[in-house]
């Protein structure tokens, strides 16, 4: 039989064999080769952060530089025995332990005990120790009094994903280096580089996706490219990576948080049985829609802390626009039934039933029984009911607000629960305020996702909330700063294929006045764009939660306020 050789994958590949070659760990590096240089490498060390980040490879480079036939030094030759053994893992002085089936206490007194003999064929012995973490207690215990006085020659590195499961006493004799997630577009740049070197034709954009869907993984960033390149044929776009991967987890993520800020339940239970269709783990779902949120939430309350947040830089400000789509109350309302269905679901036999109740409460307020959910329901009745806030009633030509606009209008037979109010915009006396159509009409339009008649067949509304950012971007191109910047906040409720319904966050009551003025613009872009040009509709939501919200804006970013300024100090120049 031929002795075919076996592929190796790429992340086996391209692992890192000298300090140069690991990538976003400058802090790291730059320490241990200072330490060697100056001879005060330390005997221990403890290597922590999240995985495929480079622990153990540059663990492996460390013992290539302390036994290297030119060592001690920092910039191991590679060619050398002592080094190629060390790569090839044959190498007897340095050992790799795998705490997680090596981590009892009669291994660790066997390590103890071998430690004081001299190495064998290097110049030191080296003890990897892979998860760290999962060592017993009494195995910590044995390695103490080695860590604490190592016998000369032997060096300790301990490599961790858990840091803050390891023992104080075995942290206080290391030294700790921490590694970070490599940022979006180091990895994508690193995917670019390879997939030359491997013939592959890699996209840009695909290289950006992969990178997201990694989080900093270097590692299973190598491991999604080899498997694209081989669904792809060695070319890979978009489209091979949505086969492979499905939704990407982000859109996902921004989708469900569109379809709560205007109460669409459909379009939640929509995406909750997509994510069942494609396997995915509601579990993990869930803790992933509680990390977005989390994240709207510090976009929300602390504005221009991009460090707070962890999503990759070129993702802030489109996490910025959405949380302007929604008030703080409400995003903490939604966090708190995430967090009571992610306890549940360690008990429960359904947890698509459990996302499913939480996602429809946040939507729903009125579905949700929690006191804040009442509160706002009363808040609601008492503003149809025309009671002011002091409790006197309303003037009698004050008219009740319309009821909120949904994305999927119910036939006038079948009564649904009432929804929290829309408010409309503001105008003079005489003009009428942009309502919701009445029972009988309602009855007689098609639904709300119907194609449209002038568009393509897959313009809807879901169609419209995904590629929203690109109208955004093509009105910023065109120099319609202030449209763009209102339309940022914007979410679309609902489209007919004549009408097109735009809900303002709360609070926002001069938003639709300023977009209904450039209604033409707004059209002409849609067309563009969609190949659309529906009649355009705003209206403003009512808080769902927490106390009210006072009639002014937020002060707007920057580059919004320049574009105001600009557009009165020379209004006619547009």
């Amino acid at each position: 039989m031929a002795d075919e050789k076996q592929y190796q994958s790429l992340y086996r590949k391209y692992r890192p064999q000298v300090p140069e070659e690991v990538l976003g760990q400058e802090h790291v590096v730059r320490a241990l080769v200072g330490a060697v240089k100056e001879g005060r490498l330390a005997h221990a060390f403890l290597f922590c952060g999240p995985r495929g980040t480079g622990k153990t490879s540059t663990a492996r480079i460390l013992a290539k530089m302390v036994n290297c036939e030119k060592g001690p030094t920092p910039e191991p030759c590679g060619v050398c025995e002592q080094c190629v053994r060390i790569r090839d893992g044959s190498h007897l002085d340095v050992v790799e332990i795998d705490a997680a089936s090596h981590g009892g206490v009669d291994d660790a007194r066997e390590l103890r005990e071998r430690a004081p003999t001299a190495p064998a064929m290097g110049r030191e012995k080296v003890y990897i120790i892979d998860e760290a973490q999962r060592l017993s207690r009494e195995a910590f215990d044995a390695l103490l009094k080695v860590f604490e006085e190592p016998p000369p020659g032997v060096r300790f590195l301990l490599c961790t994903t858990e840091p803050h499961k390891m023992p104080a006493t075995i942290v206080g004799r290391c030294q700790r280096f921490d590694f970070r997630r490599g940022t979006g577009e180091l990895v994508a740049k690193y995917l670019m580089e390879l997939a030359e070197r491997e013939g592959v034709k890699l996209d840009e954009a695909a290289a950006h996706a992969v990178a997201r869907q990694s989080e900093g993984s270097f590692r299973d960033a190598l491991s999604l490219l080899d498997q694209a390149s081989v669904l792809g044929g060695g070319v890979i776009d978009e489209a091979v990576l949505q086969s492979l991967l499905g939704a990407p987890a982000a859109e996902v993520q921004y989708a469900i948080a569109d379809a709560v800020a205007v109460g669409d339940t459909a379009g939640v239970f929509e995406l909750v049985n997509g994510l069942v269709q494609e396997g995915q783990d509601l579990r993990h779902v869930t803790a992933q829609c509680l990390q977005h949120f989390r994240n709207l939430l510090l976009a929300n309350t602390a504005p221009g802390q991009a460090d707070l947040v962890d999503v990759p830089a070129d993702e802030y400000e489109r996490l910025r626009a959405q949380a302007a789509k929604l008030q703080p109350a409400e995003i903490s309302r939604v966090i708190a039934l995430l967090l009571a269905a992610q306890t549940d679901m360690r008990w429960t036999t359904s947890p698509r039933l459990t996302l499913e109740l939480a996602l429809v409460r946040a939507s729903m307020p009125e579905a949700d029984p929690t006191s804040p959910a009442l509160m706002a329901r009363i808040e609601r009745l008492e503003r149809l009911a025309g009671v002011e806030a002091g409790g006197g009633a309303l003037g009698a030509g004050a008219a009740a607000a319309p009821p909120r606009a949904s994305p999927r209008p119910t036939p006038a037979a079948e009564p649904s629960p009432p929804s929290p109010p829309l408010r409309p915009p503001p105008g003079p006396p005489s003009q009428k305020p942009a309502a919701a159509p009445d029972a009988a009409a309602a009855a007689s339009e098609p639904p709300a996702d119907a194609p449209s008649t002038t568009g393509g067949p897959a313009v809807d509304v879901q169609m419209l909330r995904r590629s929203w950012k690109t109208l955004v971007e093509r009105l910023r191109a065109s120099r319609q700063q202030i449209l763009a910047a209102n339309l940022e906040i914007v979410t679309p409720v609902a489209y007919d294929g004549e009408s097109l319904d735009l809900a303002f966050p709360p609070g926002r009551e001069l938003g639709p006045a300023k977009v209904q003025a450039k209604a033409a613009e707004l059209q002409a872009a849609l067309q563009e764009v969609f190949g659309i040009s529906p009649k355009i509709r705003c209206v403003v939501r009512e808080a769902v939660a927490g106390p009210p919200v006072a009639d002014e804006e937020p002060p707007l970013s920057e580059e919004a306020a320049l574009a105001v300024l600009k557009s009165e100090l020379a209004a006619d120049s547009e």
